[in-house]
């Protein structure tokens, strides 16, 4: 079939794409899906699987063409919904604010249970490879953990608060 049809395909696609690059690969394609479909192409006389590899490919064609610009209209969509906002001053000063403040309370903690906290919230460390580093029992670290998790929670629970009502504020506001 690829002796008798790859070429006439070709000039098909040239003509359909105006490209012979993407010609080229509409037609691997198309055989590629006469492969798989072999048991339903196969059987068919030579004109009924021209006409089959034709219609293959002009559909490959037509759906690489929505799918570019599905994937246009996506990007602007992202762009829009991800555009980096200008931070304010103010804004800004408060993040710094809170930055610091977690600093502070995350050195507040005993050195084991620091380095604990360090290794398992940030570098995200299981438990017995802190064990192993530590040299401390796998019992011990999630200890440190639950307390540190305890105490941070307890230090930092005015920037979360603050940071939730601003999040339930800014979703009440899209919404409306």
């Amino acid at each position: 079939m690829w002796e008798q049809e790859a070429e006439g395909l070709l000039r098909y696609a040239t003509v359909i794409t105006n490209c012979g690059e993407e010609a080229g690969d509409l037609v691997s394609r198309a055989f590629e899906a006469a492969a798989l479909a072999w048991a339903k192409v196969g059987p068919r006389d030579p004109d009924a699987q021209r006409a089959w590899l034709r219609r293959t490919c002009k559909n490959m064609w037509i759906d690489g063409i929505r799918r570019s610009e599905n994937l246009d209209r996506l990007q602007a969509e992202l762009a829009e919904r991800y555009h980096r906002a200008e931070l304010d001053p103010a804004d800004l000063a408060l993040l710094r604010h809170a930055a610091g403040h977690c600093l502070r309370a995350i050195n507040g903690l005993p050195t084991v249970r620091r380095r604990v906290a360090v290794l398992y919230f940030l570098e995200e460390t299981p438990c017995r490879v802190i064990a192993e580093l530590l040299g401390i029992a796998p019992s011990g670290v999630r200890k440190h953990v639950a307390k540190a998790r305890r105490r941070l929670q307890r230090d930092l629970k005015p920037f979360i608060d603050d940071r939730d009502q601003r999040e339930t504020a800014l979703r009440e506001e899209a919404d409306a």
